[in-house]
């Protein structure tokens, strides 16, 4: 039985968990949770095994580049796409919200009592990006620091002679196929994690997907859909490859994200399908992990739809130069996320508190932020996937 199993695709195996546990938790509601341990553990062990693969893909990407310009210009393009999909995503997002309409005959009840913290500026935003000791940054969890710094290590490399670069890069490639195997063999357990975690999500929010909230969450998981036709459609024109077979290949990557709602988590199963997708570990080591803290295009989305929900609660009214600044807010909130403590929730009051809309509105969120996290989280992980192909296909025309 169990050589049967393992014979069966990945794939397969989470479509099956995914339906297995949206099923349990229809059927049990929000009993179901007393499984969510068998979610906590699997999401632990990925995140467990995410900061050193980070750190070895990201140091061995780089250092595989041979040369610094290499590097400088692989950098600028994946920073360019970074950039654009997310200004796009919160202009979609603004539309969306504006076409559905979901603040609209709402009557917004409650209190925010949280902390609000202010907007970061641009300077402030990058110097959050520099560890000043990065054994705290290690200890802490605070990734995107811990990315600049591998950044760092692996350009550090490339300066050095090349009868010390060389087996230095060897070093860290055979660590970087450690972790990649310590993966795979987490990911033998994934078909159960998956279960859980769908059937919890399922059973603590299910009755809410009817409710009052419907056109939030309908406007939201729109614009994800939409702007996952706008990544294949750039995918197309730059690449010409078929999305229906890129979407194939990213399946894992999708439930994973669906189930997980951690793009850190989902960086080691991003990589694996970016090697299915033939692109070289030179770059998806490095894109990829970068992407993972700065591309955010769902909190984009997200960031737009709630603030046009707060405003049409109100009544408030939006002219082009309110719509364009909340376009620059978010795209400081979204790229220096890690200059802002909390997260998401803390991101959309700040946006919100910016313009003087009620804060009861962040509460309203936050009791179904898990339900549209994971679309959000699937959407940036896609995104990443989608940079790193385009990436790639640029490099191999180049050598051509």
């Amino acid at each position: 039985m169990w050589e049967k199993y393992k014979k069966i695709p990945l794939l397969h195996k989470l479509l099956v968990a995914m339906i297995i546990g949206a099923i349990l938790g229809a059927i049990f509601g929000q009993s179901i949770t007393v499984i969510k341990p068998l979610g906590t553990i699997f999401l632990n062990l990925l995140k467990m095994a995410a900061l050193p693969l980070i750190v070895v893909n990201l140091i061995a990407g780089i250092s595989a580049l041979d040369d610094p310009k290499n590097f400088g210009r692989i950098g600028g393009k994946i920073m360019v796409y970074y950039f654009a999909t997310t200004a796009v995503a919160i202009c979609l997002g603004l539309f969306m919200g504006n076409l559905i309409k979901p603040g609209v005959g709402f009557e917004l009840q409650g209190e925010y009592t949280g902390a609000v913290s202010e907007i970061p500026s641009l300077g402030q935003t990058i110097v959050n990006l520099i560890p000043s000791n990065i054994f705290a940054a290690l200890s802490n969890g605070t990734f995107d620091q811990i990315v600049v710094f591998s950044a760092f290590v692996g350009i550090a490399i490339l300066f050095l002679p090349k009868e010390q670069r060389e087996p230095l890069a060897h070093g860290v490639s055979l660590l970087a196929a450690l972790f990649n195997k310590l993966v795979g063999l987490i990911m033998v357990y994934a078909p159960i994690g998956i279960c859980a975690l769908i059937a919890c999500t399922v059973g603590t929010y299910g009755a809410q997907l009817f409710g009052f909230l419907a056109k939030y969450l309908g406007a939201s998981y729109l614009s994800v859909l939409v702007h996952i036709c706008f990544y294949c459609l750039v995918l197309f024109i730059f690449t010409r490859m078929n999305p229906l077979h890129f979407l194939k290949k990213a399946s894992p990557l999708i439930v994973t994200a669906l189930g997980t709602s951690s793009s850190l988590a989902c960086v080691p199963v991003n990589l694996q399908c970016a090697d299915d997708l033939e692109c070289p570990r030179s770059i998806s080591s490095f894109t990829l992990p970068l992407g993972s803290q700065i591309n955010k295009d769902g909190n984009g989305i997200m960031l737009a739809i709630t603030f046009l929900f707060a405003a049409q609660c109100v009544n408030a009214p939006l002219s082009l130069g309110i719509l364009l600044r909340v376009i620059l807010i978010s795209l400081i909130l979204t790229t220096g996320a890690g200059g802002v403590p909390g997260g998401g929730i803390v991101s959309i009051a700040i946006v919100v508190e910016a313009f003087g809309l009620p804060l009861e509105v962040v509460a309203l969120v936050s009791g179904i932020f898990s339900l549209i996290d994971m679309g959000y989280t699937m959407m940036n992980c896609l995104g990443d996937l989608v940079g790193t192909v385009i990436v790639s296909h640029s490099e191999k025309k180049r050598a051509a």
